[in-house]
């Protein structure tokens, strides 16, 4: 990409910041760029607000014993089911288990302990986890 068609939009998200992008100069050389897109804003706050959507939901969910409250953090956190597993390394079938009341329910602190790890919380609210 040429330096001329980097986009130089305004993101709000970025926080005044800007993102580095390489590019060609007039010279035909390499050279760092700074650049800003407001595709790439949109595609953010879009997904922030899909996941405060999943967070509403999963609350529903846990006052119903469907969802577990590891659940609820992963979304919080902005994680998806591969990101968690990987944070706490363990397979993504056993993750997925987690996730439902009635497996969480059965989990020792040392498993627990890894989520709360990867949440950066006390292992106490999880197991205590009020709505």
């Amino acid at each position: 990409m040429k330096k001329i068609e980097v986009p130089q939009e305004k993101n709000s998200t970025l926080d005044g910041q800007r993102k580095v992008m390489y590019g060609l100069n007039e010279s035909g050389e390499f050279q760092r760029i700074n650049y800003a897109s407001n595709v790439e804003e949109f595609a953010t706050i879009t997904a922030v607000e899909e996941y405060k959507e999943l967070e509403k939901e999963c609350l529903e969910e846990i006052k119903n014993n469907i969802s577990s409250p590891i659940k609820y953090f992963m979304y919080k956190n902005r994680m998806d089911l591969p990101t968690l597993s990987n944070a706490v390394s363990m397979f993504s079938f056993r993750v997925k288990r987690h996730l439902k009341m009635k497996h969480f329910r059965n989990l020792n602190d040392k498993i627990l302990q890894k989520y709360a790890i990867a949440f950066s919380i006390n292992i106490e609210e999880l197991k205590d986890f009020n709505l």
